[in-house]
């Protein structure tokens, strides 16, 4: 997906963009603390919590609202 960047007056992927950036970021930093968690934790509670993140990690990261917001 293409979003408008009216800065450089052109059309650049959404994951190029200053604000998908930041999330990748903060979604790579909370599974650096998860897996610092994860291992002093028994085995079946470190994969509850290794599904838990990557379900939220991918609700983060979604890009269906940026498909919504950018409809004309």
């Amino acid at each position: 997906m293409y979003v408008y960047d009216e800065t450089n007056n052109r059309w650049i992927p959404l994951r190029h963009t200053v604000e998908y950036i930041k999330k990748k970021k903060l979604v790579r930093d909370a599974w650096i603390v998860v897996g610092i968690v994860m291992g002093g934790l028994p085995l079946p509670f470190a994969v509850v919590l290794a599904l838990l993140t990557t379900f939220l990690s991918f609700m983060f990261l979604d890009e269906s609202s940026y498909s919504d917001a950018f409809r004309g």
